[in-house]
């Protein structure tokens, strides 16, 4: 039998988060939705309060931010480019740090806070914010160059690609916008709010919503292709490998779908709901679950290979490089753990803190 998240579960989510974002900071746990980038053999950790930088090799930290001054906590993944590392934070701003030394280079403030990560397109950053908006603007100072805004907070990573910027709103809402102008293309409305970030492949637009769906849209013109119905919200980033969507569900369950049809290929029931978007190499999908556990799965049949336990819940999605999988737990540890078979190399903080 399915086992969906039960609806006391799903009210303390929208507690937790809501009252973040109408400014009761003490109603939000301080380590929530770590998230994590691997980039040139350093892991940046945006963690509770501090964003870190690590030597991916041996989990040695270079730097952290901020000092003593409080500005978070965070709560997504930064983006790393041209030496610059970019962070969302829910005190409201975007920071630009040095990638090398952690030094706040500029922020960005907008008016209520950052749940989603950043997306960088050349010399341009996108942003999303809870307070409806979302912001284009010059990498190196930060300077605003457009803004639009949608009809409710947007906590979802927008997507650039083809010169255009796709991103989802709270509002139910799928948005296709220019990424020089900030123009909209077009827009399709799902049957509930959107939080993550959309896929795009083959021509295709993929994501799911809370209305328990996955979607497939055409990229070009908003039209719906294909949707899936799931057992729960639609809260993690669909993978797509080849002819083939990944993606997880509040309902415990991750799910294969045929990319052109939507549908089931097979499906893989964790004990946790899968808010975290899966991840690929070598014929693996790794997947983090509610329930504390990393699952490595053969792509092809769903089919279990190992686990690895952490001490606490995970909704970061796993990164995958150079033989490693990286994945950060509630509580703000980090793992560093061989992809072929799940052994720790090593984790941070070293000792329990």
């Amino acid at each position: 039998m399915r086992k969906v998240m039960t609806r006391s579960k799903i009210v303390l989510w929208l507690f937790i988060i809501t009252a973040l974002l109408t400014g009761c900071r003490g109603g939000a746990p301080a380590t929530s939705w770590p998230g994590l980038t691997v980039a040139e053999g350093v892991v940046y950790v945006a963690a509770g309060a501090k964003v870190y930088a690590l030597e991916a090799e041996t989990g040695n930290q270079r730097w952290g931010f901020p000092g003593e001054e409080k500005k978070g906590p965070f709560y997504a993944a930064p983006a790393v480019e041209e030496g610059l590392v970019f962070v969302g934070s829910t005190d409201s701003n975007l920071y630009a740090l040095d990638a090398v030394t952690g030094n706040q280079r500029w922020a960005f403030a907008t008016e209520k806070p950052i749940i989603a990560g950043p997306a960088v397109a050349g010399d341009t950053i996108y942003v999303a914010s809870a307070d409806s908006k979302v912001y284009a603007l010059e990498t190196a100072t930060g300077v605003g160059r457009w803004e639009f805004t949608t009809g409710n907070w947007v906590w979802a990573t927008p997507l650039v690609a083809d010169g255009k910027v796709y991103v989802g709103s709270m509002d139910h809402k799928m948005y296709c916008l220019d990424a020089e102008s900030g123009q909209k293309r077009w827009e399709f409305e799902a049957g509930g709010a959107i939080a993550a970030t959309p896929t795009l492949a083959g021509g295709l637009l993929y994501f799911g919503a809370y209305d328990n769906k996955v979607y497939a849209l055409d990229a070009a013109s908003g039209a719906k292709k294909w949707e899936f119905q799931a057992g729960g919200w639609v809260w993690s980033q669909p993978l797509v490998v080849d002819d083939v969507v990944f993606v997880g569900s509040m309902d415990k369950m991750v799910y294969a779908l045929d990319a052109a049809s939507g549908q089931k290929k097979w499906e893989f029931t964790t004990e946790g709901a899968v808010l975290a978007s899966p991840a690929f190499a070598e014929g693996l999908l790794y997947v983090a679950s509610e329930d504390k556990q990393l699952y490595a799965l053969d792509a092809a049949t769903g089919q279990k290979r190992w686990w690895f336990t952490a001490k606490t819940s995970i909704y970061t999605p796993p990164v995958v490089a150079d033989g490693v999988v990286y994945t950060c737990s509630q509580d703000g540890r980090v793992y560093a753990l061989d992809a072929n078979n799940g052994n720790q190399r090593w984790a941070f903080p070293r000792t329990e803190q």
